[in-house]
């Protein structure tokens, strides 16, 4: 197929554009309303809920376009419920487990409701086709599989932000503020990077930056996860590590999004992008779920111990974001 490299470079700026901004803002603003303005973590939810409400109103009248296929379907009510019930179960399983005990008869509860949940979810979507919430089919193509999948397990290190943020603030005693601006080479490296992804996508193909962009990621994250180094040095490396990671983000960028878009069909490309869109949304909640349970499951051993075993979790799923790119795509993925 070959590609639109307009639409290539406008989708993919659009894409990260976004996921950036909402990994930084969501990391970065809890933590000054926690900090910094001594609110709980409840109101501290409810504000953050807010902009959700506001997009609401911001969707209304966008004018949108459907195929003639998707206009015959109703919305999978019984897909979405036992999504819903599944994620929240893993979710609670994941956070909670430490706390209650992963052996315990709740956790064990909620993850076989989840798993349950999750089974339910698959068979219904695998019955209903292209009427269920998630079309299957569209994983029959290696090269979509394997964006998806990949974004997926690399937007699951943005728990690497947190942990650096905790680890800064508590153990180095860095304001809200001046942690929060350690990131902010990320966003800009990101951004930047967005139009040299669509150089290397022309010249390589996809496989290559979508390979090479999750290595950059997993050694920008080895480097945070320094923490035995003293504080002028570590908030240095961090610094410098935060560009690297949107060095790695920004290589990956364009070149996993155009594939999943140049491979899903004609008639299903909104379907697919949403697809990929909710994988890296999943893939952040995920990481930044495991990565704090992580954390405390070894806190007994020290702050600084359990930022660092955190943070290499974070970094072994960029090598698995690299190892589904190298296993899935093929060496010449463009024309």
């Amino acid at each position: 197929m070959k590609l639109n490299y307009k639409r290539t470079i406008m989708v993919g700026f659009a894409f990260f554009l976004i996921c950036s901004f909402w990994q930084a803002y969501d990391n970065t603003i809890p933590l000054i309303l926690t900090n910094k303005f001594g609110m709980s973590q409840t109101w501290s939810g409810v504000i953050m809920a807010l902009d959700n409400v506001l997009a609401l109103f911001l969707l209304r009248g966008t004018p949108e376009s459907r195929s003639a296929s998707a206009s015959q379907h109703k919305l999978d009510v019984g897909g979405l419920l036992s999504l819903i019930v599944a994620l929240v179960l893993v979710n609670l399983f994941i956070s909670k487990g430490h706390g209650w005990g992963w052996s315990s008869p709740l956790s064990l509860t909620m993850l076989a409701g989840a798993l349950a949940a999750g089974t339910i979810f698959i068979r219904n979507g695998m019955r209903k086709g292209e009427a269920a919430l998630i079309d299957f089919a569209l994983f029959s193509n290696r090269a979509y599989g394997a964006a998806v999948l990949s974004n997926f397990l690399l937007n699951g290190a943005i728990g690497t932000m947190m942990i650096a943020s905790i680890w800064l603030q508590q153990g180095h005693h860095l304001t809200p503020l001046e942690s929060g601006m350690m990131t902010l080479g990320y966003l800009v490296t990101v951004l930047a990077m967005i139009r040299v992804g669509e150089k290397l996508l022309q010249r390589y193909g996809a496989r290559l930056p979508m390979m090479a962009g999750p290595v950059l990621t997993a050694i920008a994250i080895a480097l945070i996860s320094c923490t035995f180094l003293e504080k002028a040095l570590y908030i240095g490396v961090v610094f410098a590590s935060n560009v690297l990671f949107g060095l790695g983000l920004g290589c990956y960028a364009t070149p996993s999004t155009d594939t999943a878009v140049a491979n899903a069909p004609e008639n299903k490309i909104g379907v697919a992008s949403g697809i990929y869109k909710m994988g890296s949304s999943l893939g952040g909640a995920m990481g930044i779920a495991v990565t704090a349970s992580l954390f405390a499951l070894f806190l007994p051993l020290g702050m600084a111990h359990a930022a660092q075993y955190a943070l290499w979790f974070n970094a072994v799923l960029c090598l698995g974001a690299m190892a589904v790119s190298a296993l899935l795509l093929p060496r010449a993925s463009h024309s």
